[in-house]
């Protein structure tokens, strides 16, 4: 399955709070990265499924992409925009809900065929009972695609300089943290970053994929 991004035009999205980085999307020069990084992960969906769970709808930037693919589609936030419904592509069975990856009835066990889950392991402190909602949440043989950035002094300095100064308030887990959190419950897939072949600790934003054992 090839799942390009479809990113609706400047102003059909809202964002889901003050601090969603829905503005740079379209920014004319991170723009670019912010759509890259969305679609390193999105190469990882494999061919197949029937149900996909989004952790972290926000501002509904992925929706049109993944409800064009799956005939269920459900998305989650702890915050729901307004909006999101009139995103969903014709034919495909859409849900939004309010939920929270720490609390283990908030998600049906064992149901989705894909998860993906871009920019929020990150600003969860307790990164190991994050990994295991997502690992309980997907159905055997499924594949759940993460995307997290660099936490450091350097992406400090980097957000700093598009104009978002108090990154820190909200990144918590670092990289190194999240995968491992990962790998205590489900089996690595693959995995790809930016730069490209940085390891781990140093890449600016990274994507993984990730399915469950046995």
């Amino acid at each position: 399955m090839s799942v390009r991004l479809d990113l609706p035009p400047r102003g059909v999205l809202k964002p889901n709070d003050a601090v969603d980085p829905l503005p740079y999307y379209y920014h004319p020069l991170v723009g670019w990265l912010f759509r890259h990084r969305l679609q390193m992960g999105l190469d990882f969906l494999p061919a197949g499924g029937q149900r996909v769970l989004e952790v972290g709808v926000g501002s509904g930037v992925l929706v049109p992409t993944l409800t064009k693919h799956y005939a269920e589609y459900t998305g989650t936030d702890l915050t729901l925009a307004p909006g999101l419904e009139g995103l969903v592509a014709p034919g495909c069975r859409a849900e939004f809900r309010s939920a929270d990856l720490l609390r283990d009835d908030d998600l049906p066990a064992a149901h989705y065929d894909a998860i993906v889950c871009f920019s929020v392991l990150e600003h969860i402190r307790d990164a190991d009972g994050a990994a295991r909602g997502l690992a309980r949440a997907l159905a055997p043989g499924g594949t759940l695609v993460t995307g997290y950035p660099m936490v450091s002094s350097l992406m400090t300095r980097a957000f700093a300089a598009i104009g978002f100064d108090t990154i820190d308030d909200h990144h918590v887990s670092p990289p190194v943290r999240i995968a491992a959190a990962l790998a205590g419950v489900l089996r690595p897939v693959r995995r790809a970053a930016f730069p490209p072949a940085a390891p781990v600790p140093a890449a600016l934003y990274q994507c993984s994929a990730w399915t469950t054992r046995g």
